[in-house]
C-alpha cells in the first residue's frame, strides 16, 4: 500500500504539471478566465462515461456523497479562478510559491481532525519539498510591489482550499472507498459552479477560439486524472505522505516545459529548488516507509 501511495502520488504530481502545459498552449488563444470553463466540465464527463465500469454504486454513502459534493463546490473551481486572479495581480511566479503552501495546511488538517500523526522526520521532508518547490518558483521575482499586500491573499486562500479538502476527501474516503466517485461528484458540482460563475460573461466574450478549447479540455482530462490519483492515494496513505509528494508538480512541469515549450533552461536558484525538493521527498520516503 505504501508503495502505491508513493506511485498514485507522483503519477498525479506529473499529470498536473503536464496539465499546466496543457494550459500554456490554450492560453496563447485565450483568455485566463475560459480554462475553468471547459477544463472542469470535460474531466467530469470524462470520469461519467466510465461509471458503468468504475464506481460502486452498491457501497454508496449518503454521508460520503455530501462531502465529496461539499469539496466539489470549492475544488477545483475556487482554486482555478483564484489562481486566474491571483496570477493577474501579482504574476505567475509569486503564485506558485505561495501557492504550494498547500501541504501545510493538509497535513495541520489531518493531524488536527483526522488524528493523523506526524514524526520529526515528515515534518522535515514536508519542510524541504515545499522550501524546495517556493525556492524554485520565487526565481526572478523582484523586491518591489506595485500591488496592495492583501492581494497575497488570493493565493495563500488558494493553498488553504487545496490542502483543507483533502482531509474532507480522506474521511468521505474512510466511508466510501471510491476516488472515481469523489472525482465524478466533486467535478460535477464544480462545473455547475464554474458554468455559473461565468454565464454573463461567456456570453458578452462570445464563443472562444477552438484551439483554445481543444487545449483546455486536454488540461481537464490531465488535472482529472491528477485528481483521481490523488484521491486514490489519499485512500490508502496518510496525507503527511501524499500531499508534499503532489506538491512536487512544479518539477514536472519544469521539465515538460524545457522539453516541448522550449522556455528557458532552470537557473541556479531554480536547480538549488529542484534539489532541495528532491531531498525533501527523499527524506519523506525513509521517514514514513
Amino acid at each position: 500500500m505504501f508503495g502505491l501511495a508513493v506511485l498514485f502520488s507522483l503519477g498525479a504530481a506529473a499529470f498536473l504539471g503536464a496539465g499546466l502545459i496543457a494550459s500554456q498552449y490554450g492560453l496563447r488563444h485565450a483568455p485566463a478566465w475560459r480554462a475553468p470553463v471547459y477544463s472542469v466540465p470535460i474531466s467530469a464527463l470524462g470520469v461519467a462515461l466510465t461509471t458503468p465500469w468504475t464506481i460502486d454504486l452498491a457501497g454508496w454513502n449518503t454521508e460520503a456523497a455530501l462531502l465529496f459534493a461539499a469539496v466539489g463546490a470549492v475544488f477545483p473551481v475556487a482554486v482555478s479562478f483564484l489562481t486566474v486572479e491571483s496570477n493577474a495581480r501579482i504574476g505567475p511566479s509569486l503564485t506558485s510559491a505561495l501557492g504550494n503552501v498547500a501541504p501545510v495546511f493538509a497535513v495541520l488538517g489531518a493531524v488536527l481532525f483526522l488524528a493523523e500523526s506526524l514524526s520529526w522526520g515528515q515534518a522535515g521532508g514536508l519542510a524541504l519539498v515545499v522550501g524546495g518547490v517556493v525556492l524554485m518558483a520565487l526565481r526572478g521575482v523582484g523586491v518591489a510591489a506595485s500591488w496592495p499586500t492583501w492581494i497575497l491573499a488570493l493565493p495563500l486562500l488558494s493553498a488553504f482550499v487545496r490542502g483543507a479538502v483533502q482531509p474532507a476527501i480522506k474521511a468521505g474516503l474512510a466511508l466510501w472507498p471510491d476516488p472515481w466517485a469523489a472525482t465524478l461528484i466533486g467535478y460535477t458540482v464544480s462545473s455547475v459552479v464554474a458554468l455559473a460563475l461565468t454565464h454573463r460573461r461567456r456570453r458578452a466574450a462570445g464563443p472562444p477560439d477552438r484551439r483554445a478549447v481543444l487545449w483546455f479540455c486536454v488540461q481537464g482530462l490531465l488535472n482529472g486524472t491528477s485528481t483521481f490519483l490523488i484521491y486514490a492515494a489519499l485512500g490508502i496513505g496518510s496525507i503527511a505522505l501524499v500531499s508534499p509528494l503532489v506538491a512536487t508538480y512544479p518539477l514536472f512541469a519544469l521539465a515538460f516545459g524545457v522539453a516541448m515549450l522550449k522556455s528557458e533552461r532552470p537557473g541556479p536558484r531554480a536547480l538549488a529548488g529542484i534539489l532541495v525538493s528532491v531531498a525533501g521527498v527523499i527524506v519523506l520516503l525513509l521517514a514514513a516507509g
